[in-house]
């Protein structure tokens, strides 16, 4: 009985938190720049193959 009691209270707790704290994810801050070195190598590969 009080272990099912403390799982709810955990339960209730990690809710109350995500909706206090609001939205963390800000994708702004895991952007993608663009290809690495070793895409523009690979592409670069196949441009002069085909020429």
């Amino acid at each position: 009985m009080i272990g099912q009691f403390k799982s709810l209270f955990a339960h209730w707790t990690r809710a109350l938190r995500r909706r206090l704290a609001g939205n963390i994810y800000h994708p702004e801050e895991h952007y993608m720049r663009g290809p690495g070195p070793k895409t523009r190598a690979k592409f670069a590969d196949r441009k002069s193959a085909g020429s």
